[in-house]
């Protein structure tokens, strides 16, 4: 029993060696999309290894869901509860260290409030304790790898060479591990890499826009859209930024949970993925859809052969006892077809009164 169990461990240590290497990776991620066992696909990852599996999957025509990341924003409006819209995008943009595909990723605010909710930000971000949380009370903990910290690092050196502010943070820490602290950036624009590409790490740009207007138009300025969010204590502007923001996601005055929340779909808009997992759009997205008809007459039906005057004059009727704008033209048409001859012949008028819903 025990020389099996080696012998198995050794071929998966030795299998996992062998994925290390990309060309080898990549050869076995086409082996399991191409299989023709293989009913549906289900990925998450980048926008890069998703067209990979989605030109593999082409092969046998093979439905995918893509979930591909995002670079969520959030809508500060002028009429919000700053101090609400301050913690709620502090925790979503540093929770987990901002390695969540729903992380607030850049923030829209409109200009007479950003001073006010700027400081804010910056005072609840300081108050964060980055560490190892085996080691006492932290907030945020490491970087999961050094390229991913190494990215981050590259975001913000890039936006400090275009003009932004770093408020806070903006240093990696020093010591082991791959830490880096919460950090708010101001001045920013879509010139700079931070605010067009996944960050994925703890970082925050806030930019001060003029008008709602502005804040939607560039808050849908992306290749991305997962999730978004707005704050506001408006339910009109509310409803438009629910209506306008191009994400699979909208909150208002919340962000980031709906991952967790079994009965809400997840899923993105433009590169952000395919499909729906979660909830009864997820549990449709695992089902074939069947559309099954059964009909126990013996007389032909309606529209079978032959045709001739007798069905055109029948088809006007017909059309309007299903498609009329109103319940009484239906009705009304619904009785002109006891006329024809050919509907006392073929007709299933029985069928029909069992089931009057279908003229409703």
């Amino acid at each position: 029993m025990m020389a099996r169990v080696r012998r198995w461990l050794e071929r998966y240590a030795s299998a996992v060696l062998r994925l290390r290497d990309r060309d080898e990776s990549e050869r076995g991620l086409a082996g399991l999309v191409e299989d023709p066992r293989v009913d549906k696909i289900v990925f998450t990852g980048s926008p890069a290894t998703g067209r990979r599996v989605m030109l593999s999957a082409a092969k046998n025509l093979t439905p995918v869901v893509l979930e591909l990341g995002g670079k969520d924003p959030a809508v500060v409006c002028r009429d919000a509860d700053l101090e609400r819209a301050a913690r709620g995008i502090v925790w979503g943009a540093f929770v987990n260290a901002g390695q969540t595909c729903a992380s607030v990723e850049r923030v829209y605010v409109e200009a007479e409030v950003a001073a006010a909710f700027l400081d804010r930000v910056v005072e609840l971000t300081r108050s964060l304790r980055v560490g190892d949380p085996a080691k006492g009370e932290v907030e945020l903990g490491a970087l999961t790898l050094e390229r991913q910290r190494r990215i981050v690092e590259e975001h913000v050196a890039d936006a400090e060479a275009k003009g932004a502010r770093v408020l806070t943070g903006g240093r990696p820490l020093p010591g082991p591990g791959w830490f880096y602290p919460p950090t708010v950036l101001a001045g920013v624009d879509h010139t700079m890499r931070v605010m067009r590409e996944e960050t994925f790490g703890p970082v925050l740009p806030v930019m001060a826009v003029a008008s709602l207007d502005e804040a939607i138009r560039l808050a849908n300025d992306s290749d991305y859209g997962l999730t978004a969010s707005g704050w506001t204590r408006d339910l009109a502007t509310a409803g438009r930024l629910e209506r306008e923001l191009q994400a699979g996601v909208v909150t208002i005055n919340d962000c980031v949970y709906t991952f967790g929340e079994p009965s809400a779909p997840w899923g993105g808009f433009k590169k952000s993925g395919l499909g729906r997992a979660h909830g009864l759009a997820g549990l449709r997205e695992m089902a074939q859809v069947k559309y099954v008809a059964r009909d126990e007459g013996s007389a032909p039906m309606l529209w079978w052969f032959p045709y001739g005057d007798e069905l055109r004059a029948l088809i006007p009727s017909a059309a309007r006892a299903v498609h009329a704008r109103t319940l009484w033209a239906r009705l009304g048409s619904a009785v002109r077809l006891l006329g024809s001859a050919r509907f006392r012949r073929r007709g299933r008028l029985a069928s029909i009164l069992k089931r009057p819903d279908r003229l409703l």
